[in-house]
């Protein structure tokens, strides 16, 4: 049995999506025909463009032009330094800071601690203090206990310079900038304690 009453109703709706069909496909073609002749023309422009770069690196040449490479070695290159900048020296450079007050001062350059530098007078006890015929050695120990000996005229810390050693003490005097930038200096006093002191 067949139902013809639903056949009649269906049927506008099959010719529209037949129609719809046949319209997709066709612009599915025309797209594929497009991107084909597209991808033909750039390949043949790559084609033109490599040939004078492929001919030029294989080294040939037009018979009667010079050799760039032998134009270029035939004369020394030297650099002209008009109104440019060194290409050698650092983009930055560094300095040191200033202490705030001290405008216009510039500090002494940073130079690498070494020996008892490394130490300020704070951080070093004084053990022993020994007296030979033309002078003194005294004997410090940091806080590991390792022990240093020192004389008149050893560096301690970033700015202290052993000035006397006496048979109980050694005096370091420790230079140092006030706010307004004028240099001062001031003694630090280590002295020897009896074994059982603190």
């Amino acid at each position: 049995m067949q139902k013809p009453a639903k056949e009649k109703r269906n049927s506008p709706f099959r010719f529209f999506r037949s129609g719809l069909a046949l319209l997709a496909a066709g612009f599915l073609l025309v797209l594929v025909v497009w991107q084909e002749e597209s991808m033909a023309a750039k390949k043949s422009a790559q084609k033109t463009a490599a040939a004078p770069a492929a001919s030029a690196a294989a080294g040939e040449q037009k018979p009667g032009e010079p050799d760039p490479l032998a134009i270029l070695l035939a004369k020394p290159f030297t650099y002209k330094r008009d109104n440019r900048s060194d290409p050698f020296v650092p983009f930055v450079k560094m300095t040191r800071r200033v202490a705030p007050g001290a405008a216009g001062q510039e500090e002494e350059a940073a130079e690498p601690l070494t020996g008892m530098q490394i130490f300020e007078p704070g951080q070093l006890a004084l053990v022993s203090i020994v007296f030979g015929q033309n002078k003194a050695l005294a004997m410090v120990q940091d806080s590991v206990g390792k022990g240093y000996i020192i004389k008149e005229g050893t560096l301690i810390g970033r700015h202290g310079v052993v000035e006397a050693i006496e048979p109980n003490l050694v005096i370091i005097k420790e230079s140092f900038r006030t706010s307004s930038g004028e240099k001062k200096y001031k003694n630090i006093e280590m002295v020897l304690r009896k074994e059982g002191e603190k």
